[in-house]
């Protein structure tokens, strides 16, 4: 563990996407450093799983879809009110999507779009209220190294990381009288189930080639909730707009 039983004592931390990958990988290790985690997914079991692996007590769960804007700033308000404001969010919740854009329809785009950027900017809109996040509190969102590199196949994934790294340098500007910071982790590949399922429908090979890319291979889901966790921390109390790159190399080349 790289942060201490008490980094995040007495703080209430709402994680989108938390029933598995990388969500559920930070609210496991936020909460062996002393968090009370909200936590949200799509689905109950999962997020029932999650929350068994949590040390501690007074943890939430919350069964929810993402995609609509309105709906997920509610809920994210209801989560305030009945369980006590926020000091820091992640926002992990999204859907890949791997196919040429000749072959994109609306309801790919609406896919992927859903939760990755609607739900984003429910989160961001129920955050901008101090009844939900504290002054001096921190929004992260999970971005992609897609943002920033094109490969064949992820026109609407990149399109909707994109979105979410522009939108982070709006927010931070648009909260930063609160001095609420807002951030983006631009991660490269990670091995996560949602990966794993990358590589039945591509093939092993296409796989290799795209790991050979990562001057350290293929990433951990630890590697990015410790990102998500520095940014979240005081650590980064001078950190805010940032599209934040945690990729092992794979955008230096």
């Amino acid at each position: 563990m790289i942060f201490s039983r008490e980094a995040f004592e007495g703080r209430h931390v709402l994680i989108t996407g938390a029933s598995s990958g990388i969500g559920q990988h930070t609210a496991v290790r936020l909460a062996e450093a002393g968090a009370r985690v909200a936590l949200i997914g799509r689905s109950t079991e999962r997020l029932a799983a999650t929350a068994a692996l949590l040390i501690g007590s007074d943890h939430s769960c919350h069964p929810a879809d993402l995609s609509d804007a309105e709906a997920t700033a509610d809920l994210v308000q209801e989560i305030a009110k009945r369980h006590g404001r926020f000091d820091g969010i992640f926002h992990s919740a999204g859907t890949a999507l791997i196919l040429p854009a000749r072959a994109t329809k609306n309801r790919h785009i609406d896919d992927v779009f859903a939760a990755g950027v609607r739900g984003a900017f429910g989160v961001a809109r129920a955050a901008s209220k101090k009844a939900v996040v504290g002054d001096g509190g921190s929004l992260v969102f999970m971005s992609s190294v897609s943002s920033m590199r094109g490969r064949p196949g992820m026109s609407a994934y990149s399109a909707a990381k994109a979105a979410v790294d522009g939108m982070v340098r709006v927010l931070a500007a648009e909260m930063a009288d609160r001095r609420i910071r807002v951030n983006s982790i631009v991660a490269g590949g990670i091995d996560t189930a949602m990966h794993r399922d990358f590589t039945e429908s591509v093939g092993s090979e296409m796989v290799r080639n795209y790991e050979a890319l990562h001057m350290l291979g293929f990433g951990r889901p630890d590697d990015i909730a410790h990102a998500a966790m520095f940014l979240l921390s005081d650590a980064s109390r001078w950190i805010t707009g940032s599209n934040m790159v945690v990729d092992g190399g794979y955008t230096a080349k």
